[in-house]
C-alpha cells in the first residue's frame, strides 16, 4: 500500500464524514486500518533500505597482530553500523595449518581474512583471493606501500600463468637491522680507542662492511663494555634462515650474476636464489658471509650451550647482556620502555646492517579464497592500511605500520621523529630476504639451516661443504616444485 493511496483513502473518509454517508464507528475501523498498513508499508522500506548485518570472520595470531587488527576492526565498525567482526585466534606455529585446513574444505569455509609471515606467503597462496582486481575497482594506492616489504609475503609468482599476483597486504613495518647501546657507542674513551685499534669510526651508522661489526663485537668484549659483543639468533629451527640472508645480502646486491640486476631477486624465490631459478650462496659469496656469521657467533653464547632464538634477542639484550644485536626493529620501542627492560630504556639506537639496507618483517593480511564476503573483506583491508588509521593504530599501542605516508605523518610527531626517519630509510632497502615459497617451510628451511648450524658449531669444518650440501638439496626441491 503506497502513500498516495493512503492520503486518497482519507480524504474519501473525510468527504464521507461530511456527507453522514457512513457511521463514525466505521470511520474509526477505516483510519485504524489505514494506520496498521502504513506502519506496515513503513517497516517494509525500512527493511530494504537497511543493510543487512554481517560478520567478518578474521584469523589473528595471539600475541602478534591481534591487538592492531581488533582496534581497527572496531574502528571500522563504528562507521560501518551493520558489520561486526568475529577473531579466530590461534598461534604463530598453528596458524598457517588452520587456514590451509579450513579452505581445504572448499566453499563450507566460514573465515574471510586471513594473516600470515612473509615466508608462509608461498604456502598460502592457493588459499587465498589474489586482490588485484580489487586494487583496480578501489583505486587502492599501492605505490604507499614500499616495493621491498610488499614483494617479500605479498606477492606470489604463480608458475601456472607466469604471472606475479598480489594476494595480501603488509600490516605492519618489522625490519631486520642492528640495535646498539648507545651509552657503550657513544662513550668517548672506547671510540676513540677503537678508532686507533681499526682505524674506523666507532659508530654503526658508518659501518660500511660485516668485518667492521666483527671487529666492534670483538671490541665491545675484549674492553668489558658488556657480556656478549652481539647477539644474533642462531635458531636451527627457523632463525637461521633470516639471519644468513641478512649478512649474506652484502655481497649478493654487488655481484650481478647473482642478482641479476635486480634489488631482491624474483619474488618469492629472493635473494637465495639467482634469476635462473638456481641457489645463489654455494660460492665465494656465501662461503664469506657463513664463514662472517661463525664470526659473529663467537661473542654470543655458544649455541652448544645455548640457542639464541627469537625470545633470546628480546630477553638478552632487554638486560643490557650485550653491546649489538641483529633483531627486528618491533623490539625497539619495549628496549626503550623502563616498565619493560629497565637496563636498556633509553640506550638502543637502530643502524641499517653495513652497506646501508635491511631485511622485512611483518605480517600481512589477505582475503579467504571461498570468502562469500571478498568486497567488504577487501574495504576493511583498505582501511586498516589507509594512512591515517595505521597512524591512529600505532599511537594507540598498536604495530608500526609500514605505508609511506603514515610513516611520513608519524615521523612528523617529534615524539617520534628521530625512530620514523629510520624507518623511513629502511622500509625502501629492505630487500635482503629468504624465499618465500609453498616449501620453503618444510623443504628449503630445514635443509640450509641444518648445514649453517653444523657449520657455526663446528660439526662441519668447510663453509663450501656446508653450502655445497645445502644447495644440491634445493636444486632437487626446486625442480621439484616447479616441474608441478
Amino acid at each position: 500500500m503506497n502513500i498516495k493511496f493512503i492520503f486518497e483513502l482519507l480524504f474519501i473518509i473525510s468527504d464521507m464524514r461530511s456527507k453522514k454517508a457512513i457511521s463514525k464507528y466505521l470511520v474509526a475501523i477505516l483510519i485504524i486500518v489505514i494506520i496498521i498498513a502504513g506502519i506496515a508499508g513503513y517497516s517494509y522500506y525500512i527493511t530494504l533500505t537497511t543493510p543487512k548485518p554481517v560478520t567478518l570472520n578474521v584469523v589473528v595470531v595471539s600475541g602478534w597482530n591481534d591487538k592492531t587488527v581488533e582496534m581497527a576492526a572496531k574502528d571500522f565498525e563504528a562507521t560501518h553500523p551493520n558489520v561486526h567482526f568475529n577473531f579466530i585466534e590461534t598461534t604463530f606455529a598453528n596458524v598457517l595449518e588452520k587456514e590451509i585446513v579450513a579452505e581445504s574444505q572448499g566453499n563450507a569455509s566460514s573465515y574471510d581474512i586471513f594473516t600470515w609471515s612473509p615466508t608462509m606467503s608461498g604456502a598460502i597462496a592457493p588459499y587465498v583471493t589474489p586482490l588485484g582486481p580489487f586494487i583496480s575497482q578501489y583505486n587502492y594506492n599501492l605505490s604507499d606501500i614500499p616495493s621491498a616489504f610488499l614483494s617479500f609475503g605479498g606477492e606470489f609468482y604463480n608458475l601456472s600463468t607466469k604471472q606475479t599476483e598480489i594476494i595480501g597486504l603488509p600490516l605492519d613495518l618489522s625490519v631486520l637491522v642492528l640495535f646498539y647501546r648507545t651509552d657503550i657507542f657513544g662513550n668517548a674513551t672506547l671510540a676513540q680507542a677503537f678508532q686507533a685499534q681499526y682505524k674506523v669510526p666507532f659508530n654503526p651508522n658508518d659501518w660500511t662492511n660485516w668485518t667492521e661489526v666483527v671487529w666492534a663485537a670483538q671490541f665491545i668484549q675484549q674492553h668489558h663494555a658488556a657480556q656478549y659483543g652481539i647477539i644474533v639468533d642462531d635458531n636451527p629451527s627457523h632463525g637461521l634462515i633470516d639471519t644468513f640472508p641478512a649478512i649474506f645480502y652484502w655481497w649478493y646486491m654487488q655481484n650481478t650474476t647473482l642478482n641479476g640486476g635486480t634489488k631482491g631477486g624474483l619474488p618469492p624465490f629472493n635473494i637465495l636464489f639467482t634469476s635462473q631459478l638456481k641457489p645463489s650462496f654455494n660460492n665465494s659469496a656465501g662461503a664469506a658471509a657463513l664463514v662472517t656469521l661463525k664470526q659473529l657467533v663467537q661473542y654470543e653464547p655458544s649455541p652448544n650451550v645455548l640457542i639464541v632464538d627469537y625470545s633470546h634477542l628480546q630477553s638478552l639484550f632487554g638486560a643490557g647482556q650485550a653491546g649489538m644485536e641483529i633483531g627486528w626493529s618491533g623490539f625497539y620501542d619495549s628496549f626503550n620502555n623502563p616498565s619493560q627492560y629497565p637496563a636498556t630504556a633509553g640506550k638502543i639506537a637502530m643502524a641499517l646492517l653495513p652497506g646501508g639496507y635491511a631485511e622485512a618483517g611483518g605480517s600481512f593480511l589477505g582475503i579467504a579464497k571461498y570468502s562469500a564476503h571478498k568486497a567488504l573483506a577487501f574495504q576493511f583491508l583498505e582501511f586498516i592500511t589507509s594512512d591515517k588509521e595505521a597512524a591512529s593504530l600505532y599511537y594507540r599501542g598498536g604495530f608500526p605500520p609500514d605505508e609511506l605516508g603514515a610513516i611520513k605523518l608519524i615521523a612528523s610527531n617529534s615524539t617520534y621523529t628521530k625512530e620514523w626517519s629510520f624507518y623511513t630509510k629502511a622500509a625502501q632497502v629492505a630487500y635482503a630476504n629468504p624465499p618465500a615459497l609453498p616449501i620453503t617451510s618444510s623443504e628449503l628451511m630445514p635443509v640450509l639451516n641444518h648445514q649453517i648450524f653444523n657449520y657455526i658449531t663446528g660439526v662441519t669444518n668447510n663453509p663450501y661443504t656446508a653450502l655445497n650440501t645445502a644447495a644440491s638439496q634445493w636444486a632437487t626441491y626446486i625442480n621439484q616444485y616447479l616441474s608441478k
